[in-house]
C-alpha cells in the first residue's frame, strides 16, 4: 500500500515530510536581461529517515534540512495563511479566450510572469500566440499565485509527480522557497489541512507574512540559505 506523501508544519519548528518524495535543488535560470526563463534541476538530496525535517526558520547551517537552529534563535513560526481555496480570494483578469486568476498573497517572486511581457497584459490580447505565452508563464509560477482558466473555467496545469524543489534564484543570487509539487498535502500545526494544490511554495527564510506559504519576503531580505 502506497504511503501518503504529506508535510506537517510543527510549532515554531521545521516542516516534517512524510512519504519520502524526491527532494532536489532547482535553480531559476534567467536570460541576459534578468528575466526568468526556465528551471534547472540540480542535486537530489538523500533522505535517510522518515519523517525528514526541513528548515523553515532560515537559520539552519545544513539547508534545506533542519539542524535545530530554530530553538537557538527563538523562531516564531505562527501560521497566518488562510485555509480557504486560493481561487476564492483571487482577482480575475478576463481576456477574450482565457481568464487569469491572481492571488497576490502567494507571490513567491519567481518572476516568470514577466517572461513574455507581463502575463496580465498577454491574457487580454486574445491571439493564439499570446494565449500560449500567457498559459506558459502562469504555469511556471511555482506558488500557484497565477492560474489560467479556459472558457469552461478549467485550469491549465502541468502534470507533476509529487516532489519538493529547493529553489535557488540564479538571477537575484538568493535562495527561494520550497516548491511543493504534485498535490502534496500540507497539514497545519493544529492538524487542519490547507487546500491540496498542484503547485505551492513554502517559506524557508522564516520571514513570510503568509506562513507557512511564501510571500516573497526572501527577496526583500536577500535570503541566502547556509549549507555544509
Amino acid at each position: 500500500m502506497t504511503k501518503e506523501i504529506y508535510i506537517k508544519v510543527t510549532k515554531n519548528g521545521p516542516y516534517l515530510v512524510y512519504g519520502a518524495p524526491k527532494i532536489h535543488d532547482q535553480k531559476i535560470v534567467v536570460d541576459a536581461e534578468g528575466v526568468s526563463i526556465i528551471y534547472e534541476d540540480g542535486e537530489i538530496h538523500a533522505v535517510e529517515s522518515e519523517p525528514v525535517a526541513l528548515c523553515r526558520c532560515g537559520e539552519s547551517k545544513n539547508a534545506p534540512f533542519c539542524d535545530g537552529s530554530h530553538i537557538k534563535v527563538g523562531f516564531e513560526g505562527a501560521e497566518t495563511a488562510s485555509f480557504e481555496p486560493i481561487l476564492k480570494n483571487a482577482v480575475a483578469i478576463e481576456g477574450p479566450n482565457l481568464t487569469l486568476m491572481d492571488n497576490e498573497n502567494y507571490c513567491s517572486f519567481a518572476r516568470f510572469c514577466d517572461a513574455h511581457g507581463r502575463v496580465w497584459n498577454l491574457v487580454q490580447v486574445g491571439r493564439p500566440d499570446t494565449d500560449k505565452m500567457a498559459i506558459a508563464d502562469a504555469c511556471n509560477c511555482p506558488a500557484g499565485r497565477l492560474i489560467i482558466l479556459d472558457e469552461q473555467g478549467r485550469p491549465f496545469e502541468h502534470k507533476y509527480e509529487p516532489s519538493i524543489g529547493v529553489l535557488e534564484d540564479g538571477g537575484l543570487k538568493i535562495s527561494g522557497p520550497l516548491w511543493v509539487k504534485g498535490g502534496i498535502r500540507v497539514e497545519s500545526e493544529s492538524g487542519k489541512s490547507y487546500e491540496v494544490r498542484n503547485r505551492q511554495t513554502l517559506c524557508r527564510c522564516g520571514k513570510s507574512g503568509n506562513k507557512p506559504f511564501c510571500n516573497g519576503a526572501h527577496a526583500s531580505i536577500k535570503f541566502k540559505a547556509k549549507r555544509k
